[in-house]
């Protein structure tokens, strides 16, 4: 008895210790989430917060910042005058990099107007249309640039996370839906413990330990048949574009889709695994193509100043978005392209 007393004390003790020590260090501070639902079904955080964020135990890419106004990092606050309004996910949010190294900070530099930001991680392609349909009576822009990554594709039948919308198939009906999010107390208040967060965000305890539950638990259930899964992409896909394509014509607004390359593969051809599934990556190409949208691809720009400069995009192994390299690099292709 006496002995699990010790013990107890001690392991007490030492996370009394690892929260002092953890309290000096840039652990990250997490972004509180505002309340969504289906009247304002868009995933933001809290107002004007400042937040530190590092990654990794080694607090990688330790960076400071603020929340906008709108709930949104690394952008201004929104005005009624946007030039450009940038839309997408963490790879537009962007928090390993400062404002003037992101997409939207350096398109901002070379068009010398308003480029405003709205990305939350997590964001799905149903995300995207809600924040379209959200910000563009809001701030008038005259273009929205869309990133889309390798998981907008991916997890495009996939449901949402709380906070954030999917697409729902009812027959021959497209829709979208959204899963409320409303942050409990409980969260607010662990979130204070710096030792918590460093576990939750920095090791990603609770990734690993889904992930390993997921590959060592029950027998995954059988895939939907490919006849059907390739037949609800499409409806899904030609649901989301003509969705654009109408709020584009109504607003005479110009869309232009930014596509992230397979970078792995650029690294090592040989062993790397492709991030784009399947044919994900042409399909898409193909609807964009049809639907006649402006679009960005990144493949060959990335191919190009990996085989004459050897310089990497991203922040891999440890984190795969984009550094300020391939955000400079995709800013000059959309400029040129609205110069255009």
């Amino acid at each position: 008895m006496r002995t699990s007393f010790l013990i107890g004390l001690g392991m007490l003790l030492m996370a009394v210790l690892l929260e002092a020590v953890l309290q000096c260090l840039p652990v990250f501070s997490g972004l509180p989430l505002q309340p969504s639902n289906a009247q304002t079904p868009i995933s933001r955080y809290v107002p004007q917060q400042h937040y530190v964020f590092s990654y990794g135990w080694a607090f990688g890419n330790a960076r400071q910042g603020t929340i906008n106004r709108q709930g949104y990092a690394n952008s201004r606050d929104f005005s009624d005058d946007a030039q450009v309004l940038v839309v997408g996910n963490s790879f537009v949010e962007s928090l390993m990099l400062d404002y003037p190294d992101t997409l939207q900070g350096q398109l901002e530099k070379k068009l010398g107007g308003a480029v405003l930001a709205a990305a939350s991680s997590g964001n799905t392609l149903a995300d995207t249309l809600e924040l379209v349909r959200y910000y563009v009576p809001r701030t008038h822009p005259r273009t929205v640039v869309l990133l889309i990554d390798s998981g907008n594709m991916n997890g495009l039948l996939a449901p949402s996370a709380r906070g954030h919308s999917h697409f729902v198939i009812d027959g021959n009906r497209v829709g979208v839906q959204h899963n409320a999010y409303v942050e409990s107390s409980l969260k607010q208040l662990v979130s204070r413990s710096a030792l918590a967060r460093y576990v939750y965000y920095n090791l990603k305890l609770p990734d690993w330990l889904s992930g390993t539950l997921r590959h060592g638990g029950a027998a995954p259930q059988a895939a939907a048949p490919a006849s059907a899964a390739v037949a609800a992409r499409g409806a899904v896909l030609n649901y989301y574009l003509s969705q654009l394509q109408a709020i584009g014509a109504g607003a005479g607004v110009r869309f232009v889709f930014v596509l992230d390359g397979e970078r792995n593969l650029l690294y090592d051809p040989r062993h790397a695994k492709a991030n784009w599934l399947g044919d994900n990556r042409q399909f898409l190409i193909a609807q964009l193509a049809r639907y006649r949208f402006d679009v960005v691809d990144m493949q060959p720009v990335m191919a190009q100043h990996w085989a004459s400069q050897r310089e990497r995009l991203d922040f891999l192994p440890m984190d795969g978005h984009w550094n300020q390299v391939a955000h400079g690099l995709a800013a000059q292709q959309v400029a040129a392209m609205l110069a255009r």
